[in-house]
């Protein structure tokens, strides 16, 4: 019997091919691979598959029988994948990205019958993301799967066109779907993005959603295409602009059957486009390991919920021009007051490295900007070319503690000073790992100060770089500007063993740090230590502080 598909993942596509140079063994041409895993034939006629920007139609009856296999091809490549199996050249075959795409299968009537978004993680082997390697569905039961249901072909000619999969396996899905974000789009409009595809009945289904602050249950709720894991809403009563908000789900499924548990709650609230320092710079990795990658992490110090889709990141050339300028986040994304954005070429990587780091905070960035071991200069900018932040960063900043500064983050102290204030950065603790990537920073400091000119915390430090109290802060709030100050730092036998601060000039407010390190950037030992301050202005006003601390040791 042929019939019209009504069952989405009735058909699958389940291999393909997107960068065949150089072939290990395939044709060096793209294939989609579809298999009809369905009891029933298909007349594939006016079918469509799309990248998403150009789509091909088969233009003539093709009965896909119950259980088989097709290969989907230029038209031009057909004779060199007959050999393979059952073939289809289409004309105006729509060609497949080799870093990440999307791959759509859609009906003669219009419904999507089966899509993917892909990315070369998927392949996680270099060599065959390389090129002339396809990647493979493992188990054409579990069609949402995902990255999880996707590897590198392990067949010896690269790939398996027109038969089963050299990976394929059991490989089911029991995990619930979960809520990772919502988009308020305007103030009766919510988009819910969920981390795999959802059953459209259960997604529609709008009495299954709510909203805090009296908003209730949405008037609508659809399901979109073309990968099933947004959920579109129309609320009863407008977001109020400022509020947060939380959106709660229930009885919505996976397509696998499996019903949302434990995250299904995520904040929202519409956004604004952000100012002058309300998003900044806290902690940068320049220098990784030999087989690592750069990362940038941000934070939203403001009280405004900031639309991730302003932010651009670039860098200076040597005359001081912003060059290579990019937009960070692609989809609509909101950044709450107190959250962090972590910037990499490759999550998965850091991941693996930094097993603390906050996956949901991660942006992954393909135009990462030139990032110097030694030092550089990186700007956080608006849409419309405000700058919002600019880190001058340098590799002295690091602890002369480190024996090596490779895959040693610069985290900021405090988030309430200026970007290129050295005593505000220094390295990641060794017991976080080295890097605090989308989280709080192991060096962080209070973002308030004492009501006296000059206090300094903690009382007793340890300069071990555990992660715990390993620098003595001196803060200063100055009841005017254009003091001039030096810091003096002497051991209880009276003797001055440094002197970080030397007649500067100093803000109103502001931070220096001590390391427990003399002049000659040896560990002093432990005991008590004077730190004498001096502040002056040319009109005469002299302020002298003489305040304690403890160097200690952790054992």
């Amino acid at each position: 019997m042929i019939s019209t598909a009504q069952n989405r993942y009735d058909l699958l596509i389940t291999e393909f091919l997107p960068d065949p140079s150089p072939s290990v063994g395939l044709p060096e041409s793209e294939f989609i691979e579809l298999k009809n895993r369905s009891a029933r034939d298909y007349n594939l006629h006016n079918w469509k598959i799309s990248n998403g920007n150009t789509t091909a139609t088969i233009r003539s009856d093709y009965v896909l029988k119950a259980d088989s296999f097709l290969i989907l091809c230029s038209a031009s490549s057909a004779s060199l994948f007959e050999p393979f199996g059952a073939t289809l050249g289409l004309s105006g075959f729509p060609a497949i990205n080799n870093a990440e795409g999307d791959i759509i299968l859609s009906n003669d009537a219009g419904m999507v019958i089966h899509a993917i978004h892909f990315d070369k993680s998927w392949y996680e082997n270099d060599l065959k993301a390389a090129g002339g390697w396809s990647l493979e569905m493992i188990d054409p039961s579990n069609p949402c799967g995902g990255k999880t249901n996707w590897k590198a072909s392990i067949a010896d000619p690269g790939g398996t066109p027109g038969k089963t999969n050299s990976v394929n396996a059991e490989n089911g899905d029991s995990e619930p779907p979960a809520l990772l974000r919502v988009v308020a789009v305007d103030s009766l409009h919510l988009n819910l993005i969920f981390g795999e595809a959802l059953d459209s009945a259960s997604a529609s289904t709008y009495s299954n959603i709510t909203i805090s602050d009296g908003i209730g249950e949405p008037d609508s709720a659809t399901a979109m295409p073309p990968f099933f894991n947004q959920v579109k809403i129309h609320l009863q009563n407008p977001l109020i602009r400022g509020k947060i908000y939380s959106v709660t789900v229930q009885q919505i499924r996976d397509c696998s059957g499996n019903e949302v548990g434990v995250h299904n709650q995520s904040k929202t609230g519409l956004t604004e486009m952000p100012n002058a320092g309300d998003m900044i710079f806290n902690e940068i990795l320049f220098n990784p390991p030999p087989d690592g990658y750069d990362y940038l992490e941000l934070y939203n110090r403001s009280n405004r919920i900031i639309n991730g889709s302003d932010l651009w990141i670039a860098s200076r050339d040597v005359n001081g021009n912003l060059k290579d300028s990019a937009p960070l986040i692609k989809e609509a994304r909101a950044v709450f007051p107190g959250e962090y954005l972590l910037i990499t070429e490759n999550p998965d990587w850091v991941l693996q490295h930094y097993p603390k780091a906050d996956e949901s905070a991660m942006i992954s960035f393909s135009s990462m900007p030139s990032m110097p071991d030694d030092f550089g200069i990186i700007v956080l900018l608006n849409a419309t070319g405000d700058v919002m932040d600019e880190l001058d960063y340098d590799h002295h900043w690091h602890s002369p503690l480190l024996a090596n500064e490779s895959g040693v983050s610069l985290e900021r102290i405090r988030s309430d000073l200026p970007g290129n204030t050295p005593a505000d950065w220094t390295s990641a603790s060794a017991s976080s790992g080295y890097g605090t990537p989308g989280y709080k920073n192991s060096e962080s400091s209070a973002d308030s100060i004492n009501d006296q000119f000059i206090s300094v915390e903690p009382k007793v430090f340890s300069p071990d770089m555990d992660g715990y109290q390993d620098f003595l802060y001196i803060h200063y709030n100055l009841p005017v500007a254009g003091f001039i100050g030096s810091i003096s730092i002497y051991d209880i036998y009276g003797r001055m063993v440094r002197k970080p601060v030397d007649n500067v000039l100093w803000g109103t407010q502001g931070i220096f740090r001590w390391d427990g390190l003399d002049e000659q950037q040896h560990l002093l030992p432990i005991g008590h230590y004077i730190i004498y301050v001096e502040v002056f202005r040319p009109d005469g006003i002299v302020i002298n502080q003489k305040l304690v601390c403890v160097l200690a040791r952790r054992w």
